[in-house]
């Protein structure tokens, strides 16, 4: 009797574990640049034999039939492209493919996928309330809200003092097809500022999620100036990656097996009472 109370406990444990997930997934449906969080569940008896096994203890022996207590044995972040959204704003960036953007924050640098850029007092192109966007060059210092950033993450300023060029005049680069016109450096064409400083972790599972957009890599490569699997969106940004239909039936299921586990411990804990009874009323 005691297995099978401490089985639907453990059951209770998991599934609240996965509503938190769930509910945190839902409540950042509409943040940008936010991956979804899921858990990968193991048995009690699967992590003994792990440990029995690392330590030379042995194997477990079955101790009749029944099923192990559940236990959450990861919690790991998806990181499946999110839908695009064009704004038409030139300081909100998106990555299409592999990439983090690289924020300096008083912690040291963090990765996320969040493009909703602004500039600062000094002109420096910045992710509001986290750091600067850190380029090849490190800060990037624009000054201006009229430039144009390439497809390889190239970041170009008019040469000109009129500022803004409407889209489709010959001196004037598609922002999400690449520099083009006249060549930089030339009048009227366009200056290179600089290039984003696109991030590639080695591994994504040993990424840190510290917010509901910010990452922590101790290691990552760096983009190339033409990477294969990296493509720089201007005027765009990144929806998050949760499917609300999904998350939706996901937190349904979770609560009826949460009901359910409940009610067996309830069942349990009755036959356990009936059971303390009647010993007791034995003469």
């Amino acid at each position: 009797m005691l297995r099978g109370f401490y089985t639907a406990a453990s059951g209770m444990v998991s599934q609240e574990k996965r509503l938190n997930a769930i509910s945190n997934n839902i409540a950042n449906a509409n943040t940008v640049g936010f991956k979804k969080d899921d858990l990968a569940f193991g048995t009690f008896g699967e992590h003994i034999a792990v440990r029995m096994n690392a330590y030379n203890m042995g194997s477990i022996h079955e101790h009749g039939r029944g099923v192990w207590m559940q236990t959450v044995d990861l919690k790991f972040t998806d990181f499946e492209q999110g839908a695009f959204d064009f704004t038409s704003r030139a300081f909100d960036l998106a990555i299409q493919g592999d990439g983090f953007f690289v924020i300096a924050t008083p912690e040291g640098n963090r990765l996320t996928r969040d493009g909703q850029f602004a500039l600062d007092e000094e002109g420096y192109l910045i992710l509001p309330g986290f750091g600067r966007v850190q380029g090849q060059d490190g800060d990037i210092q624009l000054t201006r809200s009229d430039f144009v950033v390439g497809r390889n993450g190239e970041i170009f300023l008019p040469n000109d003092s009129d500022g803004w060029v409407e889209h489709g005049s010959p001196t004037t680069p598609n922002p999400n097809e690449g520099p083009g016109g006249n060549l930089a450096g030339e009048p009227g064409g366009f200056e290179l500022v600089d290039r984003l400083l696109i991030a590639l972790p080695e591994d994504l599972t040993a990424l840190e999620r510290e917010s509901s957009k910010m990452f922590y890599a101790e290691n990552f490569e760096v983009a190339g100036e033409n990477p294969a699997n990296t493509m720089i969106l201007q005027q765009t940004v990144e929806r998050s990656n949760v499917n609300m239909a999904v998350e939706m039936t996901r937190m349904i299921a979770a609560q009826r097996s949460l009901q359910s586990a409940a009610q067996i411990v309830r069942i349990f804990d009755d036959l356990a009472e009936q059971g303390n009874n009647r010993i007791s009323s034995v003469r």
